[in-house]
This record gives structure tokens, C-alpha cells and sequence, in this order.
């Protein structure tokens, strides 16, 4: 597969609600209209359009105090984080209160500008909270606003505070009974987005057991992007990490790293990692496509927690 940017042409694209039928116990009433992406040109566009939220998304202002998009709110990763019980997402209320004061209403649509991590893990909180089809994501972030001769602002947006009502998807989340149970089920396809030292279990971890899930496909998140956007380390292999400024690969290669991995539309895509952050970005691209997704949020912190828990890997057994 060779890798491509998304055609210049191509301005947003989005995945409406599947046509096809599944299975009634796959069938969820709020798996509602997928994410789209967004290019800086289509943002320049609508940039004032009415409804519509920017969210600047990362740990810390720095980066929206040096300069950001006009009009942007900066919106702290944190708050759509758990780092007090990873296992876990926050909690809905928590979640709609920190996106009310941010200014976003349920009849908003929010746009997120940020690194991709940042990005998918406010992404997986919105989703969470029903407001997954009402989300864009600008591809390449504030790097390509520049590149699109985009202008930035140090002013800080006035906050407008809003209602937001939580419709919590907790469908959406699964946990280690949930993926116990359906390891065996060939509608459900397990996608771990980590390097191939740490599904192979050959990396140092901090884990009971090192290696991954039965049955899993190896989708490192990185694959997600054009590889002229990933940094490499002084081997020559690729950093785990992506820049603000990643791309992510053109529609019809993610559809094609999914279908490696066995994803069906008639069944379910499970993403999960270590700590359920990378996962968060594979969880965000299976959505875009238009997929019925799941989230492992504990990933292989809370599943080699128990030693029922089966984990193939060097020097383990399933």
C-alpha cells in the first residue's frame, strides 16, 4: 500500500450512517453519523460559520497562547482524560460541564484542532457523550491551517458558556469480560495499535505479561499516517509518536489497513494499546470510516491484570 496525502481537491469527507444490516446484538440505537475530517482550505471557508466551536486541544496553553486559530477555544486535554483511573472514562457529567463551559451546546458542531492524540482522546469523549457526528477534526492540524496561509491569534477567545446534555454511548466502552467473552466471535476483529516489539511482548513494559490479545491484528496507529509525517528515530525506524502536522493516509488506504486487520462492516472493530490513548486514535479513524466501533479503554494495563485473562507473546501462552 502505498502511502498518500489526501488529495488537495478533497476538502471534508464523512461517512453517514452505514446502509448495510447487522446482526441484531451489534445493533445500537446511538451509533449515530460518523466524525468527519476537515482540510485547513474547508475550515478557512467556514470559518465563521454560526453553531460551530473550535477546540484547541492539548495538555497545556502554550501552544494557544504562541498562536492559534482565530477565534479558537483552547480546551485542556486533561479534562477528557482519566489519569486517575485509566481504566475508565470520565465521567459524562464531567465531561458535558467541561465542554458547557467551553461553549459547546448540543446543537453545536465543535471542530478539533491539535496533535492526533490529543485530538481522537477529546474525540472519544465527545463520541461518548453523543456528540461523536457533530465532531470535525482538521487533518494536519494547526500545521496546515499555516500552510494554508491560515492567520493566528493570541487573543484568547471569550468563552460563551452553553448547555451540553450528555446522551452517554456506554455501548461504546468495553472492558476485559466483554472482550473475554467475544474472542472467539470472527465478527469481531481485535485491532492493537502498538509497535511490534510490544505485541510480540519483546518491549519492557511495566505489565504483568507482555504480548497482546488472542487473536489481534497488529495495527501500530502510526499506520494511520503518511509516513513523510512520521519522525524517525536515529535507527532509521519510526518514532511511536506523530507531530501536530501528521496527515493521516487518504480514505481508501485506511479502509484497506482495516480490512487487513479484519474489520467488517457487519460486525465490530475493538481497538485497544497499553493505556487505551493510541487505541483512542484507531477508535477515531474506525469511526470516520463509518465502522462499528469499541474502545478497550484499559487495554493490556487492565488485561494482564489477571492471569484468566489469555495473552499471546514471547515466552507466554494463550
Amino acid at each position: 500500500m502505498k502511502p498518500t496525502l489526501l488529495a488537495a481537491s478533497l476538502l471534508v469527507w464523512s461517512c453517514p450512517d452505514a446502509p448495510w444490516a447487522r446482526p441484531a446484538e451489534f445493533d445500537s440505537p446511538q451509533e449515530s453519523a460518523a466524525p468527519s475530517l476537515v482540510t485547513a482550505e474547508w475550515l478557512r471557508q467556514h470559518l465563521n460559520d454560526p453553531g460551530q466551536v473550535i477546540f484547541q486541544v492539548s495538555m497545556d496553553r502554550l501552544t494557544y497562547d504562541a498562536g492559534h486559530i482565530p477565534g479558537a477555544v483552547f480546551a485542556p486535554m486533561g479534562e477528557f482524560h482519566n489519569h486517575s483511573n485509566v481504566d475508565k472514562l470520565p465521567d459524562p457529567a464531567a465531561i458535558a460541564t467541561a465542554l458547557g463551559r467551553l461553549g459547546l451546546s448540543n446543537a453545536s458542531r465543535v471542530v478539533l484542532v491539535g496533535d492526533p492524540l490529543s485530538a481522537s482522546i477529546l474525540f472519544v469523549a465527545l463520541d461518548y457523550v453523543g456528540h461523536g457526528g457533530r465532531t470535525l477534526v482538521l487533518d494536519g492540524g494547526l500545521a496546515a491551517w499555516r500552510e494554508a496561509g491560515g492567520s493566528l491569534s493570541r487573543e484568547s477567545a471569550a468563552l460563551q458558556p452553553a448547555t451540553f446534555v450528555p446522551n452517554v454511548r456506554q455501548d461504546m466502552v468495553v472492558d476485559a469480560a466483554w472482550i473475554r467473552w467475544h474472542l472467539d466471535d470472527r465478527r469481531t476483529a481485535f485491532l492493537d495499535g502498538r509497535t511490534r516489539a510490544e505485541y510480540d511482548g519483546t518491549a519492557t513494559e511495566r505489565l504483568p505479561r507482555r504480548g497482546h490479545i488472542p487473536g489481534a491484528k497488529l495495527v501500530p496507529w502510526l499506520d494511520t499516517f503518511d509516513t513523510r509525517d512520521v519522525p524517525k528515530d536515529a535507527s532509521g525506524a519510526r518514532a511511536d509518536n506523530a507531530p501536530e502536522s501528521a496527515r493521516l493516509l487518504a480514505r481508501a488506504d485506511l479502509e484497506q489497513v482495516l480490512a487487513d486487520a479484519g474489520a467488517r462492516r457487519d460486525g465490530l472493530t475493538v481497538a485497544y494499546c497499553t493505556i487505551g490513548m493510541r487505541a483512542s486514535h484507531l477508535y477515531f479513524v474506525a469511526r470516520l470510516l463509518g465502522y462499528p466501533a469499541r474502545l478497550y479503554v484499559g487495554s493490556m494495563a487492565d488485561w494482564t491484570r489477571s492471569p484468566d485473562n489469555p495473552v499471546v507473546g514471547v515466552g507466554t501462552r494463550p
